[in-house]
């Protein structure tokens, strides 16, 4: 298929079995990049780095070399070749950058093309699909040897040590091998991003605090729902909307098991199931279904769409008390929005509270094709892009034009600023950051992250913004954003991140044939009838063995099993 084959690896070294992510969380045997680095093969090759006593050059590997990329269009980039981040990589390792660009609306089809035509391969290829699949197919190299080497992978490896992440490990195939180059952004926001919001003028005028429990919930929801706390003389007043079950049901089911996973899975000393065959998913629906029972939460959010939830949100009186999800945004106005605060867990009967806790792992940004006639210097041209000014440069911009490092920051006044999220240290001031991201206009300093990167969440959460506001507004504005981003942060502290979680677990392709189609038959009828168990049309007493025995037709044992047997192949 490709112009040049793999070389075959040393059959001596070829590990036993199979390297993958690990599961976040105690109790699991995750694996290191040391582990990785000791039991991964190792490509042969005739090229080989400076012994351990030289100092090591990367222009006498990459000087001179010319390497052809092959990237997506985007119309806020002017042209990837004339780029000062392409030019600032030329003149630090001599190397000749030449991009071919493709169309982004068709890009995946187009490499898929590219990939099963014959036709010669770019040397490095950025955010291709399905990297890993194609690597095992032979179009991209194993980079193992690479990541092991930390003069091939020096900024990686800091990369790795400030947001302390092992990224090879995230990389990792299931054959054991590593195609990839990391695209990472890390981020508090993306884990805790489901969390309720409450209206704090309306508890003030209960003379009632933030609930902590989900009972002290439930008996202010009664209180809301019977309550004129818009003063209107009409009963609108709504405890609990969303669209559809899922903008609400999991910040409320966690506080009995945990709901989070996208599949409800849940993992307890080593040993996989689904929640919703549990007891306490039982008594969850039972809790829920009161706050149903007691028109806390109306029948029509399992059904409203979200242009009728954001309606109820702006609605000319306040009518809605809680909401869940990323924030209060959807709020226009900018009194009412900062009127909400946020509940990351409500404490359950049984003591559990646990927020949301989906960890912000690395993506695959570039790969290596194996048409490639020198992958030591696209290794590091890519490992080069990895450099932290880089990954700020491609959110923020230029330096010393559109960002500087707070302590070199053209300003007045320093005293003024706060890092955007409490508890962080200042690191970078962004200028104009509205105009340089949100901005129409085409611009030539940076990739607007694409390709490889790595950016530690103390870069983001650390930008400098200015707390002496001047108006209401901007007062309004401020308040708003700090709560969102504490918000965050605590939801981070709290999370299971001590806890088993599977929070990314890659099956083999017969593992994925075998449970793709029972899965997503079982998803949707747990769907259906937990509708049905909270609107009444079923009963959860009376109901709940014969549901069990549904999923047990759909064959949720086999799905398990073949789970199972994938985390014990993989961790014990």
């Amino acid at each position: 298929m490709f112009k040049k084959k793999l070389k075959k690896w040393a059959a001596s070294t070829l590990v036993g079995t199979l390297l993958v992510p690990t599961l976040i969380g105690c109790g699991t045997n995750a694996k290191t990049s040391e582990s990785v680095a000791s039991e991964s093969a190792v490509l042969e090759t005739d090229t080989s780095s400076a012994s351990e006593s030289d100092v090591f050059d990367a222009r006498s590997i990459t000087e001179g070399v010319k390497l052809t990329i092959c990237v997506a269009d985007n119309i806020k980039v002017e042209d990837f070749n004339t780029n000062e981040m392409t030019l600032a990589v030329e003149e630090a390792l001599g190397v000749d950058l030449e991009f071919i660009v493709l169309p982004s609306a068709d890009y995946e089809n187009k490499l898929n093309v590219m990939l099963t035509g014959g036709d010669e391969l770019p040397d490095i290829i950025f955010n291709a699909p399905d990297i890993d699949r194609w690597g095992q197919e032979g179009a991209f190299i194993p980079l193992n040897k690479y990541y092991e080497d930390p003069n091939f992978s020096e900024n990686i490896r800091y990369g790795m040590e400030t947001t302390g992440v092992d990224i090879p490990l995230y990389l990792t195939a299931t054959d054991g091998n590593i195609y990839a180059l990391p695209a990472y952004s890390q981020s508090y926001n993306g884990e805790v991003y489901k969390k309720l919001w409450v209206y704090t003028p309306w508890l003030e005028q209960l003379g009632k605090e933030v609930p902590e429990t989900t009972e002290e919930f439930l008996a202010i929801m009664e209180l809301v729902a019977t309550t004129d706390l818009n003063g209107n003389g009409k009963a609108d007043e709504i405890g609990l909307t969303g669209y559809g079950l899922n903008t609400y049901f999991e910040c409320l089911m966690s506080s009995f098991i945990y709901a989070y996973d996208s599949n409800y899975r849940v993992l307890e000393d080593g040993k996989i199931s689904f929640a919703y065959t549990s007891d306490k998913w039982k008594e969850g629906l039972k809790y829920i279904k009161e706050l149903f029972d007691n028109k806390s939460i109306p029948f029509e959010t399992l059904t409203q769409a979200a242009e009728q939830y954001t309606a109820l949100l702006n609605a000319e009186d306040t009518t809605v008390f809680a909401l869940a999800g990323w924030n209060p945004g959807s709020v226009k106005d900018a009194e009412r929005r900062s009127g909400y605060t946020y509940i990351n867990a409500l404490e359950g009967p049984d003591g559990l509270k646990e927020a949301m806790f989906l960890p912000n792992l690395p993506n695959r940004g570039a790969a290596i094709s194996v048409d490639c006639e020198n992958p030591d210097a696209a290794f590091l041209v890519c490992d080069y892009l990895c450099k932290e000014e880089f990954a700020i440069t491609q959110r923020y911009g230029k330096r010393g034009v559109d960002w500087d490092y707070f302590e070199e920051a053209n300003i007045e006044n320093k005293d003024a600023y706060i890092a955007t999220v409490p508890g962080f240290d200042i690191s970078i001031i962004a200028y104009d950051d509205a105009n340089f991201w949100g901005g129409t206009t085409p611009q030539n300093v940076s990739y607007l992250q694409v390709g490889p990167q790595v950016m530690w969440v103390g870069i983001t959460n650390g930008v400098a913004i200015n707390a002496g506001a001047s108006t209401p507004e901007e007062k309004l504005a401020f308040d708003y954003a700090q709560t969102y981003a504490s918000s965050s942060v605590a939801g981070h502290e709290l999370a299971r991140s001590a806890d088993e979680v599977i929070s990314y677990l890659p099956l083999l392709p017969e593992e994925e044939e075998i449970i793709t189609e029972p899965l997503s038959t079982m998803k949707n009828y747990v769907k259906q009838t937990t509708a049905e168990f909270l609107t009444g049309e079923r009963d959860i007493d009376a109901e709940w063995d014969a549901y069990l025995a549904e999923l047990k037709k759909m064959g949720i044992d086999t799905v398990v099993e073949t789970l199972q047997g994938a985390y014990d192949r993989l961790y014990k």
